[in-house]
């Protein structure tokens, strides 16, 4: 009996292997599914993970090309920035990589504003076209200038000021009337060395604040990123020179001229500008005008070895040894450094017999003689000593050195905010904010 019971026990088990083998079956192809679907989903993160960083860098890409377009003049054929003579407040511009784009793509649209598409052969048309100047990477940009509304949409108010509010008017403005420009430079007579944003109530020589805005679509990743930006504004000119020790004149054959060159209409700067206590001391009958208010001295105390320090990297050319080459031209001015520091140029820089256009900046002291001319900025962190003599030293621009300045023989400097200004405008634009909206 117990044997019959036995065998009757293991006669019943023998279905247990084949219902094992099922479930281990059913276990496997469950793991499969969860691993086939693990594996899909993780592709389909990364994939997306992917054009998403793509749709990010095409957007930088389409930042990169605005801020390159902006600088330079409206004379230039790929400029992209305002084209008016006097500013514009109601210019946009964009710059597409697509013909096909539509005014509906950007979510920020308005007909208020011009909605420039410059090309080469017009900066203010408005048709439709791609006039980036690559069309690999997908992106759309919008130029516009910075307005008080577009302050206030960022948190701009009485209490938390975004910029100063020079204007006289602190009343909340609306898209259809965005109160006035956001300008970038030295708007703030408290700091007058700072240069900070600001608005006026007049048209200034500062230069608005842009808002840059580009889209980079890749795939089904769009991405948009929002910069504010500005031109370099240089060193703040207080006068035709500046320096902040003595400013030595010997000789009749002198003249420093603070009325502005570039426009008679504008506002005359003085001849010469010394930080207090030093003292302006001409010898024999040298000429400053205008007089009023003449040879001024006060306590600005402008930061030339910074400034010289900060734009060095923007130099298209390095002198190492004294020059009496022409450098640049009207309709190219550029940025020349030297540094008095090497082993060609220890006893300081010499150039004479020459024409430059653009900034000249010297690390260390400069010696400019007979024959020099320059139209643009000269900026000098050590002793500047002119020897006109023969032909002179002629200057329209600015010029601002970092100890004493000695004036031997014939000098004709002459403040020019035109030359002071195409020597900045090949400048990289400063960068105020960034930010990524999505």
């Amino acid at each position: 009996m117990l044997q019959e019971a036995a065998q009757k026990t293991i006669d019943n088990e023998k279905g247990m292997v084949l219902v094992l083998c099922l479930l281990i079956i059913v276990v496997l192809v469950l793991l499969g599914s969860v691993a086939v679907t693990t594996s899909t989903t993780d592709l389909k993160i990364a994939g997306n993970y992917k054009t998403s960083v793509q749709a990010v860098y095409s957007a930088e890409g389409g930042i990169r090309e605005a801020l390159e377009r902006l600088r330079g003049t409206n004379t230039d054929a790929n400029y992209a920035g305002d084209p008016a003579a006097s500013i514009d407040a109601w210019w946009a511009a964009y710059i597409l990589t697509d013909s096909s784009w539509q005014t509906s793509s950007d979510p920020d649209y308005s007909n208020y504003y011009k909605n420039y598409i410059p090309t080469t052969a017009s900066h203010t048309t408005t048709t439709v076209t791609a006039n980036s100047l690559q069309s690999t990477i997908p992106y759309f940009v919008k130029i516009k200038h910075k307005r008080e509304f577009d302050a206030e949409q960022n948190g701009h108010t009485t209490l938390a000021t975004h910029y100063f509010d020079n204007d006289g008017s602190t009343g909340i403005n609306t898209a259809v009337s965005p109160g006035n420009i956001v300008y970038y430079g030295y708007g703030n007579a408290a700091t007058p060395t700072t240069a900070l944003q600001f608005t006026t109530s007049s048209a200034t020589e500062y230069s608005p604040v842009e808002i840059i805005t580009a889209y980079g679509l890749v795939g089904t990743s769009l991405k948009r990123i929002r910069v504010e930006a500005a031109r370099n504004p240089g060193p703040v000119i207080t006068s035709a020179i500046y320096a902040k020790g003595n400013i030595t004149g010997n000789g009749s054959a002198l003249v420093v001229d603070g009325n502005d060159n570039c426009a008679a209409a504008a506002p005359a700067k003085p001849p010469t500008y010394t930080q207090s206590p030093s003292i302006t001391d001409p010898n024999g009958s040298p000429v400053f005008t205008p007089d009023p208010p003449g040879p001024q001295q006060g306590t600005l105390n402008i930061d030339i070895a910074g400034y010289v320090s900060s734009l060095q990297g923007s130099a298209t050319m390095i002198i190492t040894e004294d020059h009496d080459d022409n450098i640049g031209s009207p309709t190219n001015f550029v940025t020349c450094y030297s540094n008095t520091a090497s082993p060609l140029n220890v006893n300081g820089l010499r150039m004479s017999n020459m024409t430059g256009y653009g900034i000249l900046l010297v690390q260390g002291n400069l010696e400019l003689s007979g024959g020099f001319n320059w139209n643009g900025l000269v900026l000098c962190t050590g002793v500047l000593t002119f020897n006109g003599g023969g032909a002179g030293v002629n200057i329209r621009g600015a010029v601002l050195a970092n100890q004493t300045v000695t004036i031997n023989g014939g000098l004709d400097i002459r403040y020019d905010s035109c030359m002071v200004s195409s020597s900045l405008n090949s400048q990289a634009l400063n960068m105020l904010s960034w930010k990524e909206l999505y």
